[in-house]
């Protein structure tokens, strides 16, 4: 089968033929349908420092869908023909953790597309443990493929306790600035700015349509004044899903006192935090990170019904084969989300 493999500790990926994997007694195996390009696969093609830890070669890929083709005898959680996504931290159900019923204890935790293979190929394996959710017959497979995005930013925006009325703010049009600004707007705000920089020109462009009220170019407009110029003392949440060090500050700039930055966004390196203003003015930073089943179960729902609309997010359906070009387009903003569709 063709698959896309990290098989060096620079730039770059390779599209390899490899074998179908075997199914045991406690794996799955699931034919891909779609599998998107999240930003930290993006950092492992550009081979960022922070990555050296990775075990190659790897099959990268972990936000997909797919249907089941195979099953072990001891997998009671799926049967053949479901219509499947799943957590892509996969416990190995072999160690005696595993054996005994304690899989969030496992001692061989997989993190697929990172510290195992993953699903940009044709099939994937998944042990018995992995967390699995079927899906919808009326949802997608290509929507579907975003539910673990999806659910990273529902975690965010539950810990940002947002209220009917109040006001917030996104930086960072991506994928992850995108979902988020679209649960903020479900959430009641009563006014949602989105920031991005000038490449981000087509991504503000989408915000705009997926109902941002305010959009701006951060290399053009000072975002601190503009949101002390729209909401006179800052806004009561800004969620920050840029990964730019610099926008850490920004944020903490651009929230009233008493409100919270819910930081999203994976930094390559330390932003700074202007301490005695946070402290002072009783400003809260939270981390927002992982997810649980019920959000997934969440997640799927607000897919299904079209809460969360992802169609127009999804610039480029790829084959395999293009890979290069799927992450070189990302890696320079040319596209939103890329899909690989085995």
């Amino acid at each position: 089968m063709k698959a896309i493999v990290k098989t060096k500790k620079e730039p770059g990926v390779e599209v390899k033929d490899v074998n179908v994997p075997e199914v045991t007694d406690t794996d799955m195996l699931v034919r891909v349908k779609a599998a998107s390009v999240c930003g930290s696969d993006v950092h492992v093609y550009e081979w960022t420092p922070s990555y050296e830890w990775m075990p190659l070669p790897v099959i990268l890929g972990h936000e997909f869908s797919g249907e089941v083709v195979s099953i072990g005898s001891k997998v009671k959680t799926v049967a053949v023909g479901d219509r499947i996504t799943a957590m892509p931290g996969m416990a190995c159900s072999r160690c005696d953790y595993c054996q005994v019923g304690r899989p969030d204890l496992c001692r061989r935790r997989i993190s697929l597309g990172l510290g195992g293979d993953g699903a940009f190929a044709e099939y994937i394996q998944l042990t018995a443990a992995t967390t699995t959710f079927k899906l919808p017959e009326t949802l997608s497979y290509e929507a579907a493929s975003l539910t673990e995005p999806l659910s990273v930013v529902l975690r965010a925006v539950d810990l940002a306790t947002l209220r009917v009325g109040q006001t917030a703010a996104v930086l960072g049009p991506g994928p992850i600035g995108l979902l988020a600004m679209q649960l903020v707007k479900l959430s009641g705000v009563s006014l949602l700015m989105v920031a991005g920089a000038a490449p981000d020109t087509k991504r503000l462009a989408l915000a705009t349509e997926l109902g941002a009220d305010v959009t701006i170019d951060v290399t053009k407009e000072d975002p601190v004044k503009r949101a002390i110029a729209l909401t006179r003392r800052g806004f009561d949440v800004v969620l920050e899903a840029s990964g730019s060090p610099k926008s850490v500050p920004q944020a903490l700039q651009m929230v009233k006192p008493g409100g919270k930055v819910i930081l999203i966004g994976i930094h390559p390196a330390p932003g700074e935090i202007p301490t005695t203003d946070v402290v002072r003015q009783s400003k809260s930073i939270i981390g927002a990170y992982g997810y649980d089943a019920d959000i997934w179960n969440r997640a799927i729902m607000l897919l299904n019904t079209k809460r969360v609309k992802v169609e127009s997010m999804i610039s480029h359906r790829l084959p395999l084969p293009d890979a290069n070009h799927g992450f070189e387009m990302l890696a320079k903003k040319e596209a939103t989300k890329v899909i690989f569709m085995p």
